[in-house]
């Protein structure tokens, strides 16, 4: 019986015709491949913080992990397409080894290679089918659909379906014992119809239309969305090195492009999957920003600023510069939750390019909303965001024997305050119960007191680098001068900043050990040196600080130190952990007011409410402002009420009155 097997070029003439033109479509595609490139190295260079995160590597570049994440239809359409894609290519790569260099496409080799592509040509198929499903009939939310979205899907379904019909011809037109086995045979069977020379003419017909798209598709790639094939694995590699676009005033002064290389990837590497826009507090609320959409209009005034040909759009970069990349005041809605960074399956990092546009507007001169500019006034006149005066910056501690530095305290560890629990008064009990509890457990430890500046996270994440620079320098100064070596912060973005930030500007900042009082307070808990005895019957819901969870991946010190007072019963918002709602206050939002019908914040206390919880506690002071004041705009006073992790410890351990 004679072996399976198939012959490239069979009942094909003219095959010089077909390398010709595999030869200009190769030459074409590392055309584009090579423009590309150069267009990702037009940025400057990052550095490295940190090693390889391998584990982050093989889930995402190679097992794709990300890409089932909240939306199972669209990871299932992509898993289709790409895999479907990704068999076929290396099947034509096998075809044109077998023909070249050795056979081995024959016997049972051959069976399971032509079933797979069968297979394969399927899925492409089908998965092609559920993206239009997904987006006209599903409509994911606010998905948008541009004509370069249909071109390379089209192109692709027109590929897989000639693809089956020249090979379902062949199998015809030369009938063979295993023909009727194969998928192609049968779709072809129930097509075409007529005597040899026909199925022969039509064999030879669709085999030059299917090749010549192919190549067409091949010379294409660079220059469509479809460069996102090599864009993606690339962005995912860097995301996993740990580079940092982080500059200090000095390196940026010294930088003559706009974006870093990696970003410039992060701008290819996006396939407007919709998955962003999906997670986004301030799209939810119904505000201006689209991350998607910032993404693609950042990304083609940088390709336009860039002047590399076949790359650049000259018109993109004629009509802005990286300040109004993103034209208007949609760049000061982000909240910098970072949420759309943990849910997009290629690792593009949307606050950080919103914040490279921050920094150039502010450094422009452009326009910044008047309450971030009054607050940036505030955090230089005094060293606070809140325009209080240095000489109150104590007024929480007052009736408290803090140690203080200035005062001949002797610790290595100090107690960072932060603004806002030393000046919002609100919040000064969340200050004076987090000393009475380490107080109580006998930890050693100090405040800067009025010596003590803003950390200016919220300084950074709006674009001033200069004032952040100062301030970093001012506190680092302090942290050396008193031998300070150990931090715990009580506010969630000034322990990110203390701990992430700091030490990219100065090696000593490197030395200290930062962490979170909710840190502190499990492990104090656990040591038994705090003891929550008195019973606090309510039902809890924990919100999930950004800064502190998705930024830091502390989620279950907080929850255990509730779990640990006896009475509480928690319960769990349907977003949680790093799928966590955000509160709509970081990112300088906290000074950036929305005409929106319902405001991040009503949002997330109305989904507390809904699990029954007679109180939501956070432990970042300005979830607490802002859920809190969401409490009572949002109308839900009667149903629920906001505390801080530590407040609600207090009240289990510490007497009555003695905070």
């Amino acid at each position: 019986m004679e072996q399976p097997y198939r012959e490239v070029f069979w009942n094909i003439s003219y095959s010089w015709l077909f390398y010709i033109l595999a030869a200009v479509a190769s030459l074409v595609f590392f055309y584009g491949i090579y423009k590309r490139a150069a267009f990702w190295m037009s940025g400057w260079s990052e550095r490295r913080n940190g090693g390889v995160d391998l584990k982050r590597l093989t889930k995402k570049v190679l097992f794709t992990s990300g890409i089932f994440s909240d939306d199972i239809m669209g990871g299932t359409t992509h898993f289709l397409i790409m895999w479907g894609f990704i068999v076929l290519f290396l099947g034509t790569v096998l075809s044109t080894i077998d023909h070249w260099i050795f056979h081995f496409l024959e016997g049972k080799v051959y069976i399971v290679y032509s079933v797979s592509l069968d297979i394969a040509g399927a899925a492409l198929i089908t998965g092609i089918i559920l993206a239009y499903v997904r987006r006209y009939i599903v409509k994911r939310k606010n998905m948008v659909t541009i004509v370069k979205d249909h071109v390379v899907l089209l192109l692709l379904l027109f590929i897989a379906i000639t693809g089956f019909f020249m090979e379902g011809l062949r199998l015809h037109a030369n009938p063979v014992p295993w023909s009727e086995s194969r998928v192609a045979y049968r779709v072809v069977d129930a097509i075409f119809h007529g005597s040899r020379a026909h199925l022969l003419f039509e064999h030879r017909l669709w085999w030059w239309i299917h090749s010549i798209s192919s190549l067409f598709l091949v010379a294409y790639l660079p220059f469509s969305k479809f460069i996102h094939i090599f864009a993606a694995p690339t962005n995912l590699t860097l995301d996993s090195m740990n580079y940092t676009s982080f500059l200090t005033l000095d390196e940026r002064e010294k930088v003559t492009t706009d974006f870093s290389k990696h970003q410039l990837v992060m701008f290819d590497a996006c396939t407007r999957c919709n998955r962003c826009q999906v997670v986004c507090p301030s799209s939810n609320a119904r505000e201006p920003l689209s991350p998607r959409m910032m993404i693609e209009e950042v990304g083609n005034y940088a390709r336009g600023a860039s002047g590399i040909p076949f790359v650049s759009s000259k018109r993109d970069a004629d009509q802005h510069d990286k300040a109004t990349a993103s034209l208007g005041d949609t760049i000061w809605y982000c909240t910098t939750c970072n949420n759309c960074y943990e849910v997009c399956p290629v690792g593009i990092n949307t606050s950080d390019i919103i914040r490279e546009v921050r920094a150039a507007r502010i450094e422009s001169g452009g326009e910044v909303p008047v309450n971030v500019q009054e607050m940036l006034e505030s955090v230089y006149k005094f060293k606070n965001p809140w325009q209080g005066s240095k000489g109150k910056r104590m007024d929480w501690a007052e009736g408290l024997d803090v140690p203080v530095f200035s005062k001949g305290a002797d610790s290595k560890r100090c107690l960072f305050v932060g603004c806002t629990p030393a000046y919002d008064t609100r919040l000064q009990s969340v200050a004076r119960n987090v000393v009475s509890l380490l107080e109580g457990a006998d930890y050693d430890f100090a405040v800067l007191g009025k010596e003590e500046a803003c950390c200016s996270e919220f300084v950074r994440e709006v674009g001033e680098d200069g004032l952040f620079t100062e301030l970093a320098y001012q506190n680092i100064d302090l942290f050396e001068r008193y031998g300070i070596t150990e931090i715990v912060a009580v506010c969630p973005h000034g322990f990110h900043t203390l701990r992430n930030e700091y030490g990219l500007m100065e090696d000593s900042a490197k030395r200290l050990d930062v962490v979170h009082i909710t840190e502190v307070l499990e492990r104090l808990i656990a040591d038994g040196r705090i003891k929550p005895t008195r019973e606090v019957p309510l039902v809890a819901t924990y919100h999930d600080p950004c800064f502190l969870g998705r930024r830091n991946g502390i989620y279950d010190a907080p929850r255990n130190i509730l779990r640990a007072i006896p009475g509480v019963k928690l319960v769990e918002m349907p977003r949680s952990r790093e799928k966590s709602f955000c509160c709509g206050g970081g990112g300088g939002r906290m000074w950036v007011e929305s005409n929106a019908d319902e405001k991040i914040a009503e949002i997330r206390v109305a989904e507390a409410v809904e699990t029954g919880a007679e109180v939501v506690v956070t432990a970042c002071p300005f979830c607490f402002s802002n859920l809190d004041d969401a409490v009572k705009t949002g109308g839900y006073e009667d149903k629920i009420k906001v505390m801080d992790v530590s407040e609600l410890l207090a009240e289990s351990v510490l007497e009555p009155g003695s905070s």
